[in-house]
């Protein structure tokens, strides 16, 4: 039997016609590598993107799961030790409350740096599917972005629903929306390390180095006219600076009165914090902007590394 003779009867087979119609079928669903990426267009690969990485969020307990459950914990926790704060004006009480804002913007924020292996691997598969043809950057970084909101939001909601009654805080409604926010953000930031380095180690050390920084200069340990001059450039960059200060100015209004000779007034507090001429709507403003101007230089990152440009 030659090898001529099999290669003609496989041509005749239905196992060869099965083949066939499946490649057909694979090369109607997606463009060839050479081929334009509009033959889908972009709102059917972002479609398609963003069902498949729902279905990765909901299959994989570590991207939102286990990381639910530690972030809720944690809230308990937290809101049982600080428990019915909201409701007593002694200093100790409002020395308490800005405690616990400085850790809740800094702590939960802090723990994003949890979802960077899951990024750094979903950057191989990006790059292999992308040099196929299958997918443009574009849809791809907003269909990431985008399906990543739902998981963050529950994270927020139950954060928020086991922390602000327990310690009787002011603006369950407005601190929800800080609180998302800023997780997004700190994604957004995550996934931006997780596209310029090449191992997860390094990039959680990068991570959890820059977040460590935020802390120091977000204006609490060291209020800001106390941050030296060649540091102040932290306070302005840090997000966490925005995220204390929107949840701080959610709490306190400037016609609270206090049982303190430091802080008699909710003014007195923002003057300590120099917070008095900010505005809780312009620094929501700033942190849903820092999100966007990650997620475009991923986008850029990932647009030049893809075209064998890095």
């Amino acid at each position: 039997m030659t090898v001529s003779y099999v290669v003609a009867g496989f041509e005749q087979s239905d196992a060869s016609k099965m083949m066939h119609v499946e490649l057909d079928a694979a090369k109607n669903a997606l463009p060839l590598k050479g081929e334009s990426q509009g033959h889908n267009g972009a709102l059917h690969q972002f479609l398609i993107l963003s069902g498949r990485n729902l279905k990765n969020n909901a299959r994989n307990p570590g991207i939102y799961y286990v990381r639910l459950v530690m972030y809720a914990m944690l809230c308990l926790v937290l809101g049982l030790m600080f428990i019915g704060v909201g409701d007593r004006d002694d200093h100790q009480d409002i020395q308490s409350r800005i405690n616990l804002l400085w850790y809740t913007s800094s702590f939960l924020i802090f723990m994003s740096v949890a979802v960077l292996p899951f990024f750094i691997e979903e950057r191989a598969v990006f790059l292999r599917e992308k040099n196929n043809g299958w997918y443009s950057v574009g849809p791809y970084v907003l269909a990431n972005a985008v399906t990543a909101l739902p998981g963050i939001f529950l994270i927020a909601l139950v954060c928020t629903v086991a922390l602000i009654p327990l310690a009787s805080m002011n603006g369950l409604g407005s601190f929800l929306l800080v609180l998302f926010l800023g997780l997004a953000a700190s994604e957004a930031m995550m996934t931006l390390i997780a596209v310029l380095v090449p191992h997860y180690i390094i990039g959680i050390a990068i991570g959890a180095g820059a977040f460590g920084f935020f802390m120091l200069c977000q204006g609490v340990l060291l209020v800001f006219d106390d941050i030296p001059p060649y540091f102040i450039w932290g306070y302005f960059i840090a997000l966490h600076t925005y995220v204390f200060r929107a949840m701080l100015l959610n709490e306190i209004d400037d016609d609270d009165v206090f049982n303190s000779d430091i802080f008699p007034t909710g003014e007195a507090i923002k003057e300590y914090f120099s917070f008095e001429d900010n505005d809780f709507g312009e620094d929501c403003l700033v942190i849903f902007c820092y999100g966007i101007i990650f997620h475009l230089i991923v986008y850029a990152w990932l647009s030049r590394e893809s075209n064998g440009k890095r």
